[in-house]
């Protein structure tokens, strides 16, 4: 029986995660899985050594805090790579906690697979030296970063995003609004503070606060808020315009004439899903300032990145009050030109992904590279 160690560190690095060994129990049923993860990872069948309910940090103050509990389970999990001498190792994002586990795993002789490496391109360059230097083969989710990592010397295979596997829906506009109970006539704004505490408490209270302005201007325009599954509903504030659903963002999505979207994986979800955005972002003053010193690009939203130019519109840390929100979002919504111009420029976004079938694609490379002999 092969022994394969599986590493996520985050919500979003968990479900990729699961989705990649779901697979490979599919292709080859008698693996044996273990590693860091979550609830996804757990319910495909991976023996959890940690639960990650308590890695997902940000802001500096909350990953400074977090460091002693992050060395303690980096020092395990790199006991268990000798004492279970696992036949391949899959890392899956969560930078420099990864890091060091590929390089221990490396010199142990053991394949080291990175699925969704580290954003090297964006920050900290010297990153995918490093990270080409300690992998067997570096899983790439964009055709850009495929080309970058091997410009640095990697080891590269371009998989393609494993949201051209899920994010999509076979209902129409009208469909997706009668099954979330709201009305197929008038405009439909979306909300997505995003799937962190901290991320809905800073920007939640400027969405809603958009929704007045824009309800003032527009009386027939409807609200949704596809509510993250790591999100209470009983925290939530009062939204008496605003329809919260759960389990069902690709339907919001698809209901939506506009979405105001964290920074994040949601916006590419909402790019597969031909649905135009607005991204906003906001984090600590301290954090900001750090992260414009480090980061190299120009633009935040991935739609933007990919395109090489914006091609939806950024509203970033200042810039996210409700003053400077509603008459980017209001033109919008007004516009029926300007929201199918964006449209073209997302469906060239989705077309540079690749195309389905990244999650068995990653599967096999992981199979291809597993130490049979040990």
């Amino acid at each position: 029986m092969s022994t394969i160690m599986i590493v996520a560190g985050e919500p979003s690095g968990d479900l990729h995660a699961a989705r990649v060994a779901e697979k490979l129990k599919e292709l080859s049923p008698d693996l044996d899985l273990f590693g860091m993860g979550g609830d996804s990872m757990a319910k495909v069948g991976v023996e959890l050594v940690y639960h990650i309910r308590d890695s997902a940090v940000m802001g500096i103050g909350e990953v400074i805090t977090a460091i002693p509990a992050f060395l303690k389970k980096r020092k395990h999990l790199t006991h268990l790579i000798d004492v279970k001498r696992p036949d391949a190792v899959v890392l899956v994002d969560f930078a420099d906690f990864n890091m060091r586990l590929a390089r221990f795993a490396h010199r142990r002789g053991i394949p080291v697979i990175y699925y969704i490496p580290p954003k090297a391109w964006a920050w900290r360059s010297g990153r995918a030296k490093k990270i080409a230097k300690t992998t067997t083969v570096v899983a790439s989710i964009f055709p850009f970063e495929a080309a970058f990592y091997r410009n640095a010397g990697a080891n590269v295979k371009f998989v393609g995003h494993p949201l051209l596997d899920f994010a999509r829906t076979d209902l129409s506009c009208e469909e997706a609004r009668r099954t979330l109970d709201l009305r197929e006539d008038g405009p439909v704004l979306g909300l997505m503070p995003g799937s962190r505490r901290r991320e809905v408490d800073r920007l939640l209270p400027v969405m809603l606060a958009v929704t007045h302005q824009i309800r003032a201007v527009l009386p027939d325009c409807q609200f949704v808020l596809p509510l993250a599954p790591s999100i209470d509903p009983a925290s939530l504030p009062s939204m008496p315009l605003v329809k919260v659903v759960t389990g069902a963002v690709y339907e919001a999505m698809r209901a939506s004439d506009l979405m105001l979207i964290a920074s994040g994986t949601a916006t590419l979800e909402a790019a597969c899903l031909d649905t135009p955005m607005i991204v906003v972002y906001k984090m600590s003053r301290l954090s900001w300032r750090i992260i414009k010193a480090l980061v190299k690009l120009d633009l935040s939203g991935l739609p933007n990145v990919i395109a090489g130019r914006e091609i939806v519109p950024e509203l970033l840390q200042n810039a996210v009050t409700a003053e400077r929100l509603t008459p980017v979002a209001l033109e919008l919504l007004q516009n029926p030109k300007k929201r199918e111009a964006q449209r073209e420029e997302l469906r060239k976004v989705y077309q540079q992904l690749g195309s389905p079938g990244a999650v068995e694609r990653t599967a096999r490379l992981v199979l291809s590279h597993l130490n049979r002999e040990t």
